[in-house]
């Protein structure tokens, strides 16, 4: 079993075209993960993932704050309990809104986590 807190794990927030972001990989290879990784964001207040898109589809779950997605286009508004596809190859941003949001991610196991 290989449990630990999402504080333990390194943060990274250096993202081109990113503004206060901040990610932690909780469960990659290291891990002995196989098929899915789990990834663990927080955008500060005002803050926003850069707008992207990569051939693997992901899910997201919000933990707390408020927000908004962007996904080929349409808007969603984010908040605590919602979850959001994200479909393979669409551009898709999250913004946080004033409070800030925090976020689960599950992505395929892949290279990069």
């Amino acid at each position: 079993m290989k449990a630990r807190h999402y504080l333990d794990v390194p943060c990274i927030t250096n993202f081109a075209g990113a503004k206060g972001v901040e990610k932690r990989t909780l469960i990659a290879q290291e891990q002995s993960a196989e098929t899915f990784y789990l990834r663990h964001f927080s955008i500060g207040s005002s803050g926003y993932t850069p707008r992207h898109s990569h051939a693997w589809e992901h899910e997201i779950y919000v933990l707390s704050g408020t927000g908004a997605a962007m996904v080929n286009g349409e808007h969603a508004e984010l908040r605590e309990g919602m979850a959001l596809f994200i479909p393979p190859h669409a551009e898709h941003q999250i913004r946080a809104g004033e409070s800030g949001l925090v976020f689960l991610c599950i992505i395929p196991a892949l290279e990069e986590a």
